[in-house]
């Protein structure tokens, strides 16, 4: 999947390319935040809904 996939991509095609750069951030550890940190504008509320689910799902309240 490239970049210009992301808008069209399904659940679950974009799962999968999300797991993996959610886990390479962590590897990355305070440097990928920042790098993501970069990108996030204050008033982004699509990337807010986003990290509510991602926090939701690493405390394990979110299993289907």
């Amino acid at each position: 999947m490239t970049t210009s996939d992301i808008d069209t991509a399904t659940a679950e095609q974009l799962a999968p390319v999300a797991y993996a750069a959610i886990q390479r951030l962590g590897q990355l550890g305070r440097t990928g935040a920042v790098a993501l940190a970069a990108l996030v504008e204050d008033d982004d509320a699509d990337f807010e809904e986003g990290a509510s689910w991602i926090g939701d799902l690493a405390a394990g309240d979110l299993r289907e």
